[in-house]
């Protein structure tokens, strides 16, 4: 890389009260390069993002935009300069058309001050024809379309508002393997066109498909920044727990699951999911894939009583479920269930003790629950889970 960066950050510390997120932290990033981030959960990743795209500020280092330094007020103000991020969790309206989403909040207007409807389908359509994807209707509502093309939507809403790097969170934790390829095509098409990415993934695989240079993050520190040619997924495993995997795994060991039948469904059908039985012993891991739309997400929830089936029976230890049963009635029963997205299953304002408890106040036994036991409560949940920090009275939404 001959040329200067684009984004040059260097010796970068954030702190979060007692918490140090980020310590002494270099990286940059060139002009039509992908540069992956990758570390555990807690490890800075998205504290060190949020720094480049305005979200936070830093407390001590230097933050260099195409050579000059910066500090931006917020998200607007870092857009305003080229820099924008696609969040994990999209930011899209689905009862509007892929048009009104590309230019969402930022609509074109004619010489009278109406908006222009027809223009912003016209460089909709263009856009995407450019990023490969001219066979979409910039007029259909965007809900309508497979979750892979309401993210290329997002993209190219960031793009459209101006941005030369794209910092792309997760991007492909939600999308089949024929998205997944479909995404990577436009990261390259966006690097062809002198773009610049940041990556960032749990996903190895994809990042030694996409990335020119991964960085390691691990409890807040940088480890090491390593080319694509000379790195591997081994390497890039043990920069990221700090030793080798293999000395804490133990050996494989086949066996049948021996317990009693914990959970049984017998022809469960809905709308979207038909005819599914399968059993769950004691002890037993059940894993069910699908591609997005398979429907698989839809049957979790079903078995939570959060989504309603047609047909089919319910039991928990032998006991059937009632045709219309709640989410409570299900937790009682012994049942949890883990949303695909944050967003929609944890407050993220509040602290770690409520959010833990909040599923289980019934259980704290007092209709008000007292601070102190959900603190108590929640203190060795946090601990076991390893939650970083583990702290109850800590910001969900900080970690």
């Amino acid at each position: 890389m001959h040329n200067p960066p684009v984004i040059q950050l260097s010796h970068i510390t954030k702190r979060f009260g007692n918490l140090t997120a980020l310590e002494d932290v270099d990286f940059d990033l060139y002009e039509g390069e992908t540069h992956a981030l990758v570390g555990e959960n807690g490890a800075g990743k998205s504290t060190l993002m949020r720094i480049l795209a305005g979200i936070y500020t830093r407390d001590e280092g230097e933050y260099l935009l195409n050579g000059k330094p910066v500090n931006f007020a917020s998200p607007h103000n870092a857009l305003e300069r080229g820099i924008g991020m696609i969040h994990q969790e999209l930011s899209v309206m689905p009862e509007l058309s892929v048009a009104e989403n590309v230019f969402l909040g930022r609509q074109l207007t004619n010489r009278f001050g109406v908006i222009d409807w027809r223009r912003m389908e016209d460089i909709a359509h263009k856009e995407l024809t450019d990023l490969g994807f001219g066979t979409i209707d910039v007029r259909r509502p965007l809900g309508k379309y497979a979750l892979g093309i309401q993210q290329v939507v997002e993209v190219l809403r960031v793009i459209v508002s101006g941005a030369r790097v794209l910092i792309m969170d997760e991007p492909t934790s939600a999308l089949s393997p024929v998205e997944i390829d479909r995404l990577i095509e436009l990261i390259d098409t966006l690097r062809q066109g002198n773009r610049s990415i940041i990556y960032i993934s749990h996903f190895l695989e994809e990042v030694l498909r996409v990335a020119d240079r991964t960085t390691v993050l691990r409890d807040g520190r940088k480890v090491a920044t390593l080319d694509r040619a000379n790195t591997s997924i081994h390497e890039l495993v043990t920069l990221i727990l700090g030793h080798e995997i293999n000395a804490m795994l133990p050996p494989v060991v086949e066996h049948e699951a021996q317990g009693h039948t914990l959970l049984d469904v017998e022809h469960l059908t809905s709308d979207v999911f038909r005819d599914v039985s399968f059993h769950v012993l004691a002890g037993e891991v059940v894993g069910i894939y699908g591609p997005v739309g398979a429907g698989h997400f839809d049957l979790a929830r079903a078995l939570f009583g959060i989504y309603r089936y047609d047909e089919g029976a319910i039991r928990v230890n032998g006991q059937q479920f009632p045709r219309n049963f709640s989410a409570r009635y299900a937790i009682k029963a012994g049942l949890a269930f883990a949303t695909e997205s944050r967003r929609k299953s944890l407050l993220l304002d509040a602290p770690n003790y409520r959010n833990v408890t909040l599923p289980h106040l019934f259980r704290i036994g007092r209709l008000i629950p007292q601070q102190k036991q959900e603190l108590e409560v929640s203190r060795p949940v946090l601990q076991v889970v390893g939650a970083r920090p583990a702290d109850p009275e800590y910001i969900t939404g900080q970690m």
